[in-house]
Formats: C-alpha cells, sequence, structure tokens
C-alpha cells in the first residue's frame, strides 16, 4: 500500500524540511514520541527521532542529500520540471514542494529544473508549461491551485507528458473541475485536519480572542479555516466555553501586503490575541503587526517557529514527503500506475501528513501538555474524533464569528 511508504522518505524530509531551526518536526509519528515521554526512556536523541539516532547525524546525512556533486539540477531542460509561481526558498510551502522534488532528484541521479511563473500574469502558468515541454521534461510539477487552469487546458495536448498537481485538480474557465487524464495524478491534503489541531490547541492554552486571515479563497485555503474554525468550537465546547470569539478575512493576495498588516494591527488592537495566517508570504504581515501589537501568530504548510518567538505554532502538512512518495511511486512503476493515473490520493493524519509541530524543546504551549496533544490527535487518527472537508460553506458552529 502507498500509505507505507511515507516511512523513510517521510522521517527525512520531516526531521529537515520542515523542522524547526534546531529541533526535529514530529508530524508522521507521534505515537513514537508519546511513548518517549510517557515512559521517560531514551535520550533527547532519541525522543527528538523516536529512532534513537542522534539528531546531527540524521542532519548531516540529510545535507548530504541536497549536495549536487554531479550536477543533477540544471536551469532548464531537466527530467524533472517544478512550475511554480513564488520562490522555493519561501521558507514555508513552494520550498517544501522544492525540497521534496530535490531530494528525489538528487538521490534517483534524476536531472531536474525550475521554472516560474508571474503571479500576475495570468497566460504565464500555460506558457511556461508550454516551455517545460519544449525543454523535453518527462515529469511536471506543478505547486497549487493556481496551476489547475493551465493544466486543465493542456493535460490532453500534452498527453505524452506527466503532470503530478500538488493541491489541485484540473479545472476550466469557469473554476468547474474537469475529467482527469491519464497523464496526471493529483496530491491533496487534509489540511482541515491540521487546522483543526492548531484551533483547537489553541483555545485549549487559554486564548478567546483568535483570528483567521487566509490569502484568497481557495480550497486548501478553505480548508485549513473551515478546520481551524471547527477545532475552536470543539475546543470550547470540552471546556463549556461561551466567551470565545473569531474575526475571520481572506486578504486575496499571498504576499506580504499593508492592507494585511493594518487588518492585523487592527484586530490585535482589539482585543485578538492570535491570527492563523495562512497563505504563502502574507504571514510576514501579520508577523509583523503581532511584533508592534505584543500578539501571537499561528503558522501555516511547515514549522514557522523558527521564524519568531511570536509563533505559537503551526498547522502543517508534510507536502515533501507526500511529493517524494509520488515521484518515488511513478519512476518505480515506469510512469503512472493504474492506482495513479487520472486519480487524486489525499494525505492527513492518517499517512501522518497533518498535525502540529510535536518536540519538547519547541513547544510552545505552556498549559497544554504533549500528552494531551497525543490523545485527540489518536483520536482524529481511530476516526473518534472528525472534521469536516466540506468547503462549499462555513462550519456551522456555535462560537461567534465574525467574517469580514
Amino acid at each position: 500500500m502507498w500509505k507505507g511508504k511515507l516511512g523513510l522518505a517521510g522521517l527525512i524530509l520531516i526531521l529537515f524540511l520542515t523542522g524547526c531551526g534546531n529541533s526535529a518536526q514530529e508530524t508522521a509519528s507521534p505515537a513514537e514520541n508519546e511513548t518517549s515521554e510517557e515512559t521517560g526512556q531514551g535520550t533527547e536523541e532519541d525522543t527528538e527521532s523516536g529512532s534513537g539516532v542522534e539528531m546531527s547525524s540524521w542532519r548531516e546525512s540529510v545535507q548530504k542529500m541536497f549536495e549536487d556533486p554531479y550536477g543533477d539540477y540544471v536551469e532548464t531542460g531537466g527530467e524533472i520540471a517544478f512550475l511554480t509561481d513564488g520562490s522555493v526558498e519561501d521558507g514555508g510551502y513552494n520550498e517544501a514542494i522544492f525540497n521534496g522534488v530535490r531530494m528525489y532528484a538528487l538521490g534517483a541521479g534524476t536531472s531536474f529544473s525550475c521554472y516560474h511563473a508571474d503571479p500576475n500574469a495570468p497566460e504565464s502558468y500555460q506558457e511556461i508549461i508550454h516551455r517545460a515541454v519544449e525543454d523535453k521534461a518527462g515529469l511536471i510539477v506543478c505547486a497549487g491551485d493556481v496551476f489547475g487552469k493551465a493544466v486543465g487546458a493542456l493535460q490532453g495536448m500534452y498527453s505524452q507528458t506527466s503532470f503530478l498537481l500538488v493541491d489541485a485538480v484540473p479545472y476550466d474557465g469557469e473554476g468547474e473541475e474537469l475529467p482527469i487524464a491519464e497523464n496526471v495524478h493529483c496530491i491533496l491534503f487534509h489540511e482541515e485536519q491540521a487546522g483543526y489541531l492548531a484551533g483547537y490547541m489553541a483555545v485549549w492554552e487559554g486564548y478567546r480572542n483568535l483570528g483567521f486571515i487566509g490569502g484568497r479563497e481557495e480550497p486548501a485555503v478553505l480548508r485549513y479555516g473551515y478546520g481551524y474554525l471547527q477545532g475552536i468550537n470543539a475546543a470550547a465546547k470540552d471546556l463549556s466555553l461561551d466567551d470565545v470569539a473569531v474575526n475571520y478575512w481572506y486578504a486575496d493576495t499571498y504576499a506580504a501586503d499593508i492592507a494585511v498588516r493594518e487588518k492585523a494591527d487592527g484586530w490585535y488592537e482589539s482585543g485578538t490575541q492570535i491570527i492563523f495566517a495562512c497563505g504563502g508570504g502574507l504571514y510576514e504581515s501579520v508577523l509583523e503587526a503581532a511584533e508592534n501589537q505584543d500578539g501571537l501568530m499561528i503558522g501555516v504548510d511547515v514549522d514557522q517557529c523558527r521564524i519568531s518567538d511570536r509563533v505559537l505554532t503551526s498547522a502543517v502538512k508534510n507536502i515533501g514527503a507526500a511529493v517524494t512518495d509520488a515521484l518515488d511511486e511513478y519512476y518505480a512503476d515506469g510512469g503512472w500506475s493504474e492506482a495513479d493515473a487520472g486519480q487524486v490520493k489525499r494525505y492527513g493524519v492518517e499517512e501522518g501528513c497533518a498535525a502540529i509541530p510535536v518536540v519538547d524543546s519547541e513547544w510552545r504551549f505552556k498549559e497544554i501538555p504533549t500528552t494531551h496533544f497525543f490523545e485527540i490527535y489518536k483520536q482524529m487518527k481511530r476516526g473518534d474524533r472528525t472534521v469536516s472537508d466540506a468547503i462549499d460553506a462555513p462550519p456551522e458552529i456555535a462560537v461567534a464569528v465574525n467574517f469580514e
């Protein structure tokens, strides 16, 4: 089964790609940490990795994996073409996908290249697909929902080229989903599960006035936000609270922006204690406001606690591990297998791909032990605690939400 393949690749990526500076990201197998914590056995290195391997050795090994002694990365013409409209050094979403591509390519000795679309020029998404195909790319990896329309338009034209769509499915000019061609495979995530955990734990920590600022009203952002609301509501119910409130707003941008900073400034001044900044570089504006107003922030996609002490936690999905897993399957099978061709796979708690960071040295919750998180996580994994992934409308909850 494909789920089992996240073992080694997932662990390596978690330790390096989404970790907090000097610590590991433990989203793939929190139960291993739980065992160490509850029994009190093992060294600090054992607790961090869950394997008895010293973290410094892991990091050195992973760093070596990112060395490119044979020149597998080429400016254009790589067998694998990674397409994005953002920076591959953004410390977040795009970098996580690129690192997943890079880790697989360097390990397998496969050439790879990176192409950039202009987010202000909608036609550029199709243009860089044309360019990658002209450069003889065999597999094109596309980052984000912004590529869904371009792939929808070109999947039939380029039937001999394979596509891996991350966080997207093909759709038409009206935004309606299209049938997925056999040369296309799509990866989606249960972002609602990660958002739920972040919201739930924030309320348990004692925060009663919370905020959410999303980039655009796109599926991944909607799932994060609606999961966040469900987690807040569940915690309020579990704690019998009636004084929890949420401000909620979409900025219509994924970039740092003065309007985002002003919105966050206003919320913090009015009593909002913590804001979930969900969408690319807009976190920079929220963080600036948090630092100005003595507020807190929740990061997204990868562990952003290394950015600032103002980041309480992050709603993360192990994007890099899922991308590496998909690439491994593709090349092992000589193309998309029958199980993958024209299909969507969704990664979440069950696959170790949706959580919040859990390492004692980076656990910034003061009122909640990690054991409580593990209990909630296990309930979700067993199916005892469910989170709706519906995005057609906000979830019906008891907590007061101010949609702006």
